[in-house]
């Protein structure tokens, strides 16, 4: 094992990554690395740091390992590389502008890899998902739409090699069947774009900011006293 901060884009980390894996025999490559917003928050007033450690975990971060780890399953000719995709990049979601923007790029990223490295045995795929109960979620109850980690663990490792169609994006899949569904029918009825799905994604984030500014009001009361 071995932990490192991706926020710190530290080549010294990528060069001890790479001593570790050297030689190895890699088949598998997940890159599950990623990062929101703390709650959402109007671009124009998103804090820089913030902003740069999404941009760089998310994007660089995933980039970097992929680029140390493929060229190894390109000579053995086979392999297998599975990259977390959100909504939020499938459609653009008001203020969460650049988390959307950063899993957008690993969309159309991991679709361009898949055709490069098909030829060479390695199946590319990338995962779009819906909620899921996790710490950066912060949701814990889970629901017909919102499955536990296990669940939708078990439904991506299902769908290995099944990919295409869906919104014309080859080289992914939406393994969990509800988040398929929901995925299905906002694009068939509304559009992937359309303002009627933004602006949908737009008061819902707008609600949840409401609650976690009042949230963090309450807290900060409770610290003052």
């Amino acid at each position: 094992t071995m932990a490192m901060d991706f926020s710190h884009n530290d080549d010294d980390d990528y060069e001890k990554l790479k001593k570790v894996i050297k030689g190895m025999d890699i088949s598998i490559l997940i890159n599950n690395v990623g990062l929101s917003h703390s709650i959402p928050v109007p671009f124009v007033l998103t804090d820089p740091e913030e902003m740069e450690d999404i941009i760089t975990i998310n994007c660089l971060g995933t980039l970097r390992v992929t680029q140390l780890v493929a060229p190894g399953m390109m000579e053995r000719k086979r392999g297998l590389i599975l990259t977390m995709g959100s909504f939020g990049g499938l459609f653009p979601t008001p203020l969460l502008a650049t988390y959307s923007g950063s899993k957008a790029f690993l969309q159309q990223w991991s679709s361009s890899l898949g055709s490069e490295l098909e030829p060479y045995g390695i199946t590319v795929q990338l995962t779009q998902s819906y909620l899921v109960t996790s710490a950066m979620s912060k949701i814990r109850k889970t629901s017909m739409t919102i499955p536990n980690p296990r669940d939708f663990v078990r439904a991506t490792l299902g769908h290995v090699g099944r990919s295409g169609g869906l919104f014309s994006y080859a080289y992914t899949s939406v393994p969990y069947w509800s988040h398929a569904l929901m995925a299905w029918s906002i694009v068939t009825s509304l559009g992937p774009i359309s303002k009627t799905v933004i602006g949908f994604n737009k008061s819902m984030h707008e609600t949840i900011r409401k609650r976690a500014l009042k949230k963090r009001e309450r807290e900060s009361g409770k610290k003052g006293l």
